[in-house]
């Protein structure tokens, strides 16, 4: 069925058609994985780090090479596990965005209906 998987030809292909039955589950799914990331990244951003572990240059330069791949550059792991949290953060805010949307829709068509009928 085109479109009922955001795509299908449709205006905008950004559009996401989510079953307003499915906004709570789907929430609750993302905000665990927000969990799970932020947990990541307080581990990480404790306990990552190392440091020069002998006072050689060969030592030193790994623990900086190390540090800078994992949690110092803009390309470190804990960057891209900061990014890929704000995803997450995003789509919890789309998704009450959408869910308050969906209340909204409904109460306007209960209002509606109600003055229909007479």
């Amino acid at each position: 069925m085109p479109g009922k998987h955001g795509g299908g030809g449709t205006q905008n292909e950004d559009v996401v058609k989510v079953d307003p039955d499915a906004v709570p589950g789907l929430r609750s799914a993302f905000a665990d994985a927000l969990d799970r990331v932020d947990r990541q990244l307080e581990l990480a951003e404790a306990e990552l780090r190392v440091t020069s572990w002998a006072k050689d240059p060969v030592s030193q330069g790994a623990t900086v090479l190390f540090n800078d791949r994992s949690v110092e550059s803009d390309r470190s792991a804990v960057d891209t596990l900061r990014s890929y949290r704000e995803q997450l953060d995003a789509a919890i805010q789309n998704l009450d965005k959408t869910a308050q949307q969906y209340e909204k829709t409904d109460g306007e068509n209960v209002r509606g209906a109600g003055n229909n009928e007479g």
